[in-house]
């Protein structure tokens, strides 16, 4: 498998079609979310109408809604194969400290040559179990919190609140 290429799915806002953003955006947050409230559809230009699923038209949703406020949009299958450095930007991480990632195990990778690859459900299967091991952190930091009687004790000093 080669590397996906990241930049023939991305896509930029243009001035152009800025008021046109603007104005779909708006539709949208107006519009109920597809969940349990009807049920979305495309219209093509010649009137032919498809149903698409809940997870399309909130992800379209997301996608207008980043164009509108001037953010560009990448759209990456699954299984691409990253870089070090697409896998770094994706996780907000420097390359070098991706690499310890990789070396000490915590994310699968593969070589090609001398060049590490990453799979995006690497990446993303990573970043739940981070979620995943900050919320037990919380969950305990809180369960301790309320044994000890101080959950709502306020600190003294105001740097720590």
């Amino acid at each position: 498998m080669t590397t996906a290429p990241l930049d023939r799915s991305t896509v930029a806002p243009t001035p152009a079609h800025e008021e046109e953003l603007k104005a779909l955006a708006a539709f949208l947050e107006a519009t109920p979310s597809a969940r349990g409230r009807g049920i979305p559809y495309l219209v093509s230009p010649t009137g032919a109408t498809q149903q698409i699923p809940a997870e399309v038209y909130s992800l379209l949703t997301h996608v207008v809604d980043a164009l509108a406020n001037n953010h560009g949009v990448s759209v990456v299958p699954t299984n691409a194969r990253l870089t070090t450095q697409q896998a770094a930007d994706h996780l907000g991480i420097s390359r070098p400290t991706l690499v310890k990632l990789l070396e000490q195990g915590d994310i699968p990778f593969t070589k090609v040559g001398r060049h590490r690859r990453v799979l995006l459900t690497d990446l993303i299967a990573y970043e739940e179990r981070l979620e995943k091991t900050r919320r037990e952190g919380l969950r305990q930091a809180t369960h301790e919190a309320a044994n000890h009687g101080t959950y709502f004790d306020i600190p003294a000093d105001p740097a720590t609140r």
